[in-house]
């Protein structure tokens, strides 16, 4: 958009009093940053999301995709990281290569994943994906005893592999760790194998103890629930 005035404008312009066109400037500038927004972040490197998504269709959940693959990769995100979003997608017409994942960059630069099955696959993609972040290795840990647990049928085994985790998220009092999905995560686990055993105070606790890391998950509350009922 090309502005132009005539001589006699410019003229009046120039011999305007400098505290008047300082005025002036004053409230013009935030105008144009609210019209033009581009404009105040020019020469700004700004950090764009990443979005990781995880296949849901039947052939990868089968190979151990899907939901546990989802929960996965958010057990190795600290909480402090708001540049990355991890979905579920529908199928990625890659099934025999799965469990598949799929990393758009940028909101169009997409690179798939083959074959992610683990905390350490997840984790290799999460390196490879996006550099700039940090991934503490304390979550690495915690996936993967949870991985474990998920696989194990003792509910004595469950609470002695989620004490670990949540007394190694706690040890630092890192809100970026304390307050992780993988925290929550335990505790649900924990609080899951401690009404197995009847201990159903501690099972309250730790649900409640979820409760405030990510209030709006609905299986918190379902454990909550049945832990009130048996009470």
């Amino acid at each position: 958009m090309k502005i132009t005035c005539s001589s006699s404008q410019a003229e009046s312009y120039q011999s305007l009093p400098p505290m008047m066109i300082n005025t002036a400037t004053m409230f013009l500038l935030p105008l144009l940053m609210l019209l033009f927004p581009s404009a105040s972040s020019f020469g700004t490197t700004q950090q764009k999301k990443c979005v990781v998504k995880v296949c849901h269709n039947k052939d990868c959940c089968k190979k151990g995709g899907g939901e546990n693959l989802l929960s996965t990769f958010r057990d190795l995100v600290p909480s402090d990281n708001n540049q990355l979003t991890i979905e579920s997608t529908g199928c990625l017409s890659q099934c025999g290569k799965g469990p598949n994942v799929c990393v758009v960059k940028n909101g169009s630069d997409e690179k798939m994943y083959y074959d992610i099955k683990d905390a350490l696959d997840a984790s290799a993609v999460l390196d490879v994906a996006t550099p700039e972040a940090e991934y503490p290795i304390e979550l690495l840990v915690a996936a993967s005893n949870i991985h474990q647990a998920e696989h194990t049928a003792s509910p004595a085994k469950k609470e002695e592999l989620m004490t670990s985790i949540v007394t190694d998220l706690s040890k630092n009092s890192n809100p970026a760790l304390m307050n992780s999905y993988a925290m929550f995560h335990a505790l649900t686990i924990r609080a899951d194998a401690r009404l197995d055993t009847n201990n159903i105070d501690e099972a309250i606790e730790d649900a409640r103890l979820a409760s405030k890391i990510f209030p709006s998950e609905g299986k918190v509350w379902r454990i909550l629930a049945s832990a009130e009922e048996q009470r």
